[in-house]
């Protein structure tokens, strides 16, 4: 697996249209590999914003080319070079017992039963509470756990935009805090896979730093 950074350029008008579309980064996303008759596996991505810059995170099976973000969203007449990291040496240093700092943008919904015998209605949660104790009751069966002490929100948006004719409403919550690692296998499930749901739309990548 790779994992990959691209600045992306806040003050061009395509970067400020993607930013209020979903799909098209989606798009973007999915245009940086070949295409394949093989069943493709979910590449997990989001947008970072760090120091008054933003950045493309993307983790994907295979190694992508950036040139067309580059040439959309970036800086073409610079020569833009991107980051590309193995992520695989990574996952084997992931043991039971450590402690990482962590961001996380995650989709925290519910689900309501209407009736018997159907599937329930998928609410937003909507409080920091709310938001807060959705991650603190995924925890476990990630393979980690964390205090409501050593995590917060620091970044709420709601994403509205049309797909299939049909208007789609989401929102995004961006976790950051201390977590410690219970299950070396569930956790690296969870790095590889995401948590949440709207993984294609910038969600569910969990991205983790030395502890301080």
């Amino acid at each position: 697996m790779y994992l990959s950074r691209i600045e992306i350029n806040r003050h061009r008008r395509e970067t400020m249209q993607a930013l209020s579309s979903p799909q098209v980064l989606h798009a973007a996303v999915e245009g940086s590999f070949p295409k394949s008759n093989e069943i493709t596996k979910r590449n997990l991505w989001r947008l970072d914003r760090l120091h008054g810059s933003l950045y493309l995170l993307l983790l994907s099976c295979e190694k992508p080319d950036f040139t067309h973000i580059v040439e959309q969203f970036g800086w073409p007449a610079s020569e833009q070079k991107w980051e590309t990291k193995e992520y695989d040496e990574f996952l084997g240093r992931i043991k039971t017992g450590q402690s990482w700092q962590f961001r996380l943008c995650a989709n925290p919904v519910h689900s309501v039963k209407v009736a018997e015998g159907q599937r329930g209605k998928v609410y937003a949660h909507v409080t920091t509470e709310q938001q807060k104790q959705w991650l603190l009751n995924r925890a476990e069966k990630n393979g980690f756990t964390l205090s409501e002490n050593n995590f917060d929100i620091i970044e709420r948006d709601i994403k509205k935009f049309h797909r299939n004719g049909e208007s789609v409403t989401f929102s995004a919550v961006t976790f950051e805090g201390l977590l410690a690692i219970t299950d070396q296998k569930m956790f690296s499930s969870a790095l590889q896979k995401g948590i949440g749901r709207e993984k294609a739309y910038g969600c569910g990548l969990l991205t983790l730093a030395k502890s301080r």
